[in-house]
């Protein structure tokens, strides 16, 4: 996906000059400046404020759950041992090179650490006695829009930017038109996803700002995420490290944009463990590809025909607004999908305009037979989020709520 870095003042031209010479000495190729009449050629929808643009070719966009299942998936395939809802709660040093990690379910043996805990990374750090790093944490906040005004957009488009706020629409990868991140504020704590109305409402003046017809009716969900600075590197740059009080640790204290430069980020990481004494020794049986079941949001008649007579439970439409069947929903909990989250995010179950307001229970349902539970014990993103009570709970209310089950029959919930 192209970006376009508009300039809506006289004062903005500088910037993109700017911006334009530094791609050029990163050897980026495929940017230019272009006057209005290019502008509204690329976007018929963007204000006609805007004086002028840095166009940039040959980015690129992903969604970074689906990837990172993915990548998850592939190393598993590759004899890699995950173990999620683990977390740590304490590493114990008993020599250079032997480390024990305690968690709240067993502890782990290891000569080598990889600090990349994110927003936690600097309390990790701690536990091996680096206790000089340190976050700044700001938090931005989005706001997602149904698929019917994703015409309004074709590229990424920024605004005005700095390190204190961002003003910035783009279509995700599947489609909805998405807007952020507005003036950066700070969150009550490293889990604080909250938003609040202010800040709605003012990333919404900021896109209207960039296209003027947006509707904002056409809102369909809202959420807010976390970034992070550091004091050991300068200008917002990343740590990545080797301890210098644990030998055999090395941190990864990652900014924005992360996911962008993880790639290199691990090249860089496995260097410096082959530096730090680890053999490394090629995999020749490495897999590199893995097994997906099939898509049938937009696939071709044949491809559908042929994955309902496979199996008839792809023929069941569970999801109607973003038409995903039972038998996909029941490839992800086998792929290793235990929440509605789960699900949605490998699925997009509820991720359409009723933000899972049919399709919740059906998903829940199914999620509770595949894994042999009770449906109170089904969890929307793990922890406490359980969306149904427990049976004494529900007994006191007396109510009952009917609902259709992911294979077409119905079930009925008691509150």
């Amino acid at each position: 996906m192209d970006e376009l870095f508009l300039a809506l003042d006289p004062s903005h031209v500088a910037n993109l000059e700017t911006l334009w010479k530094r791609g050029k000495e990163y050897g980026l190729e495929g940017c230019e400046i272009i006057g209005p009449e290019k502008i509204h050629e690329q976007e018929p929808h963007v204000t006609p404020k805007a004086l002028s643009a840095l166009y940039v070719r040959g980015m690129g966009s992903i969604y970074p759950p689906e990837w990172a299942f993915a990548l998850s998936e592939n190393a598993c395939e590759n004899g890699v041992r995950l173990h999620f809802r683990t977390p740590v709660t304490g590493i114990e040093k008993k020599e250079d090179f032997a480390y024990v990690v305690h968690t709240e379910k067993e502890p782990f043996k290891s000569r080598y650490i990889i600090n990349v805990a994110g927003l936690f990374a600097d309390d990790i750090a701690a536990m091996v006695g680096d206790r000089d790093i340190e976050l700044t944490l700001t938090k931005g906040t989005m706001a997602i829009f149904d698929k019917s005004v994703s015409h309004l957009l074709r590229h990424m488009v920024y605004g005005t930017f700095s390190g204190a706020h961002s003003q910035m629409m783009t279509q995700t990868v599947h489609g909805n038109l998405m807007i952020g991140l507005g003036h950066f504020s700070k969150p009550g704590h490293k889990r604080d996803s909250s938003v609040t109305p202010d800040k709605l409402q003012e990333i919404i003046r900021m896109a209207k700002e960039l296209v003027p017809n947006l509707p904002e009716r056409e809102i369909i969900s809202t959420f807010a995420g976390i970034r992070s600075e550091n004091n050991m590197a300068t200008k917002g740059d990343f740590y990545i490290a080797h301890s210098p009080k644990a030998p055999g640790v090395i941190h990864g204290v990652i900014g924005s944009p992360g996911l962008t430069a993880a790639p290199a980020i691990a090249e860089r990481v496995i260097k410096m463990l082959e530096e730090a004494g680890l053999e490394l020794i090629e995999k020749r049986s490495f897999r590199k590809e893995r097994r997906e079941g099939p898509r049938l949001s937009d696939p071709s008649f044949e491809t559908r025909r042929s994955a309902i007579a496979s199996n008839p439970k792809y023929g069941r439409m569970v999801c109607r607004c973003e038409q995903v069947t039972a038998g996909e929903i029941h490839d992800a909990i086998q792929r290793g999908a235990d929440t509605l989250d789960g699900v949605k995010h490998l699925t997009r179950a509820g991720m359409g305009r009723c933000q899972g307001g049919y399709c919740s229970l059906p998903v829940l349902s199914l999620l509770a037979k595949q894994l042999g539970v009770g449906l109170e014990q089904v969890t929307k993103k793990g922890g406490m989020s359980n969306p149904v009570f427990s049976p004494s709970a529900r007994r006191k209310k007396g109510k009952t709520l009917s609902c259709l089950d992911g294979d077409g029959t119905e079930g009925r919930l008691k509150q």
